[in-house]
C-alpha cells in the first residue's frame, strides 16, 4: 500500500512543470471538452499535408522539426491550444521566446499524448470504416 501510494505521488509530482514561468498541468477532462474541436482541426489539418503519419510514428516525443511543420499547417489552433492548456492570454504566449514557446507546445504533447494518441487511433479507424463501408 506505501509503495502504491508512493507511485501516485511521483506521477503527480511529475506532471506538472514550469516553463518560463508557467505552470503547466495535463489536461483535465473538463479540459477535453474544450480542446477537442481545435485538436480535431490541428489533426484534420495535419493529415491534409501529410504530417498525419509522421505524428502517429512517434513514440515518446516529436522532433523539433515536426513541432515546427505542425506550427505552419495549424499555428492559429496551436495558439489557442497553448493559451488554453497555460491558462494564459494568447497575446502572453506570443509574447514568449521561440523557444520558450516550442519548449510549452512540446510540454504539452508529451504532459498528454496519451490523449492524442487515441485521438489519431479514433481519426484512423474512423477512416478505415468509411472507406471500408463498415461501422
Amino acid at each position: 500500500m506505501t509503495t502504491r501510494k508512493k507511485k501516485d505521488e511521483d506521477l503527480q509530482i511529475f506532471s506538472e512543470m514550469k516553463i518560463a514561468g508557467i505552470v503547466l498541468k495535463p489536461w483535465s477532462f473538463g479540459m477535453l471538452f474544450d480542446i477537442s474541436p481545435l485538436l480535431e482541426r490541428v489533426l484534420q489539418k495535419a493529415t491534409e499535408n501529410g504530417l498525419i503519419n509522421e505524428l502517429s510514428s512517434y513514440t515518446d516525443s516529436i522532433p523539433y522539426a515536426t513541432i515546427v511543420k505542425i506550427f505552419t499547417t495549424a499555428g492559429p489552433e496551436m495558439l489557442k491550444i497553448i493559451a488554453m492548456s497555460t491558462k494564459q492570454s494568447e497575446e502572453k504566449i506570443k509574447a514568449l521566446p521561440m523557444d520558450k514557446g516550442i519548449e510549452l507546445a512540446v510540454a504539452i504533447f508529451n504532459q498528454n499524448k496519451d490523449v492524442i494518441k487515441n485521438a489519431l487511433t479514433l481519426l484512423f479507424s474512423t477512416g478505415k470504416r468509411e472507406e471500408g463501408g463498415t461501422e
